[in-house]
């Protein structure tokens, strides 16, 4: 005889984390902890506001978004960890204090444990060096289209004043 145990519901953050697994994504952080070499789950979580950023500043006040290919996630209740590794594209993105979409941040890398600000904020990072740069500026600003003259004109997603989204093509 075998004893079930209940299942726990999976929530919405549960199904988008699923889906990018092993992607490079960009996550709002609420605290970080270094990634343990050995598998160790338990670990000390330090409020990103007392991070040391690359310049020796602290990010304060800012939000702070980390940057990674995930590896895995956990959820309790209320608290969501992904484990990321090093971004694909490290070596053409941007790590520190910066514009992001109007507002300055701070955005660095993985490899990190990261606890996820709520509300949960994940999304799939570009894959193009390009997109990434166009991707800061404004959300889903990641599609170019070509037209019949033979040049490629880019398109790009950007809030206007009344805060819908415009698309300007450059």
């Amino acid at each position: 005889m075998s004893i079930q145990h209940p299942q726990r519901p999976r929530w919405e953050i549960d199904h988008t984390l699923d889906g990018l697994i092993g992607r490079d994504v960009r996550v709002a952080a609420k605290a970080v902890a270094p990634p343990s070499r050995n598998g160790d789950t338990a670990r000390l979580f330090m409020p990103v506001g007392k991070l040391f950023l690359p310049d020796n500043s602290l990010p304060g006040s800012l939000p702070v978004f980390f940057e990674g290919r995930l590896v895995r996630f956990g959820r309790k209740i209320g608290v969501v960890v992904v484990h990321l590794d090093a971004p694909a594209l490290s070596d053409a993105s941007n790590e520190g204090t910066a514009s992001f979409r109007g507002k300055l941040a701070v955005i660095l890398h993985g490899p990190a444990v990261v606890e996820l600000a709520f509300p949960f904020r994940v999304e799939r990072l570009p894959a193009d060096p390009d997109n990434y740069w166009r991707d800061l500026r404004a959300p889903r600003a990641q599609f170019e289209f070509p037209f019949a003259s033979g040049q490629s004109r880019k398109a790009e997603t950007v809030p206007d004043d009344a805060g819908s989204l415009a698309t300007l093509f450059a």
